[in-house]
């Protein structure tokens, strides 16, 4: 195996790795819809405190990755176009009666 076959694979791994995060992310999110953000059954911490941690572990996978040589750097220009595509579809949710 070459040296950049062994780096694609690694970032592979930490693919896998991510996708497995974004997943326990999206489990605690969806419990915070259904229950509430600072809801926490009998549980040691909170919704809220449990999507914190999946978060820091989400960008603890990325801080790997950049030592791989796969910097992932925020763009802020590709951020801002996301957030006014989500406020205007959110506009026309609102428009169609489906968020208040």
């Amino acid at each position: 195996m070459t040296e950049d076959q062994n780096a694609l694979l690694i970032f592979m791994e930490e693919l896998g790795e991510v996708a497995a995060e974004l997943l326990k992310l999206q489990n605690q999110v969806s419990k915070a819809i259904r229950f509430g953000i600072d809801e926490q059954r009998d549980l040691a911490t909170s919704n809220r405190e449990r999507i914190q941690a999946e978060w820091n572990d989400l960008l603890g996978s990325i801080q790997v990755l950049a030592k791989h040589g796969v910097d992932l750097q925020p763009n802020i220009a590709a951020i801002a176009a996301k957030v006014e595509k989500v406020e205007r579809y959110t506009s026309y949710s609102k428009q169609c009666g489906q968020v208040s």
